[in-house]
């Protein structure tokens, strides 16, 4: 039997199936890298972030609480003296007037608008200021005193953050037994006049 010439060709000449899934086997390392390294910067990128906000969460945490230490405020008087059942309001034989005692629950009620936009968590809020929310939140006169500005003011929204923010705190097991406490600790004292 004689070699057929066209056979001999054929056997001689690469089989393209080997270079083409060389080709194929390099592409699909090229595009399977090109994903790793994009997963890699953007989990890199992920992480950078979430630590700058955990960084800046923290800064603003810690300027509020210089603020509230500060001795030109009168919050740890308001807060003395609800820990201590005294009256506050000055129509109700208190020290504080109405400026002060709206300075007082305003800061509370900014830090549940920034606990809600997501710049301070809820973990800090309560570790920074979570005894003297919840003492103000039980407080009868401070019950007295927001009901009687949202109905005398006609601002039925007034104070609705520094409730967000008690009730969220409130919900936070590590506060259960001062949650107790300051719903027992002044109940006795009157809720004050009926006008702020």
């Amino acid at each position: 039997m004689q070699d057929d010439p066209l056979d001999h060709a054929i056997a001689e000449r690469p089989a393209p199936r080997r270079s083409f899934s060389r080709e194929w086997a390099a592409l699909l390392f090229g595009v399977v890298s090109f994903i790793v390294a994009q997963l890699i910067v953007v989990t890199l990128h992920y992480r950078a972030t979430r630590l700058d906000h955990e960084t800046q969460e923290i800064k603003l945490a810690r300027e509020l609480y210089g603020e509230f230490y500060l001795q030109e405020k009168s919050y740890l008087q308001i807060a003395g003296a609800i820990e201590s059942c005294q009256k506050l309001y000055k129509n109700d034989g208190g020290s504080f007037g109405h400026v002060a005692i709206n300075e007082y629950l305003g800061f509370f009620s900014d830090l549940g608008l920034f606990m809600q936009r997501g710049a301070l968590s809820e973990e800090l809020v309560g570790h920074f200021f979570g005894a003297f929310i919840v003492e103000a939140y039980e407080y009868p006169e401070i019950k007295s005193y927001i009901d009687r500005t949202r109905k005398n003011f006609h601002q039925p929204e007034a104070f609705a953050e520094f409730e967000t923010v008690a009730k969220a705190i409130e919900s936070d097991p590590r506060f259960a037994p001062l949650v107790t406490l300051a719903k027992t600790m002044c109940a006795n004292q009157p809720e004050g006049n009926p006008s702020p």
